[in-house]
């Protein structure tokens, strides 16, 4: 979890897998104790991703990615991850790239870290909860259907999870710019 989470190598091999691999292969009565090692891993790598926006914020902001996204799309992420209560934090756990771009963004953009820690711990505790709890039932359910096909079911789960929390956040993040847009020809026009 920590390494998914902090270098990336989540877009290659994500942690979900990884953590319904390790009680399938361990016992279900590892669960637990599997749980909460991928809470902990993961709530490492986000604060590592953490300190990595908060160390490089500045050549973040205007450097490469900064000018790609442009200053308007840099406000809209500042107002979004300040708006968003820590909620934008957990709801992006679940979603592939984005897990690993929050922490950082949360640091260049100066989020307090007592805030950002204490939503980062709630995203780590339900995410490895919630793959846990899939990775003991697919453990159980793989006893009596065939392998291929709880893991063709594992990764369409995820597609179609991922796909529609990004949707949503994609949808409000549209929002909040039709909002910006309108504000300003509201202004500039009045």
């Amino acid at each position: 979890s920590f390494l998914e989470t902090s270098v990336v190598i989540g877009v290659i091999l994500p942690g979900e897998v990884l953590v319904g691999a390790c009680i399938g292969v361990l016992h279900v009565a590892w669960s637990p104790l599997a749980g909460a090692v991928a809470a902990a891993g993961c709530l490492a790598g986000q604060l590592g991703g953490y300190a990595l926006g908060r160390w490089s914020g500045p050549a973040i902001k205007h450097g490469w990615v900064g000018r790609k996204a442009g200053p308007k799309r840099w406000e809209q992420a500042e107002r979004l991850v300040g708006e968003s209560g820590g909620w934008l934090l957990v709801t992006a756990r679940f979603v592939s790239v984005a897990h690993t771009l929050a922490p950082v963004l949360a640091g260049a953009l100066r989020k307090p870290l007592r805030k950002f820690s204490l939503w980062a711990g709630a995203s780590a505790v339900v995410w490895a909860a919630l793959w846990t709890a899939v990775g003991a039932a697919l453990s159980g359910a793989s006893q009596f259907v065939d392998p291929g096909i709880v893991s063709f079911a594992m990764v369409a789960g995820g597609i179609v999870i991922g796909g529609i929390v990004m949707t949503k956040v994609l949808r409000r993040f549209d929002a909040t710019a039709h909002g910006t847009a309108a504000e300003s020809t509201g202004k500039s026009t009045g």
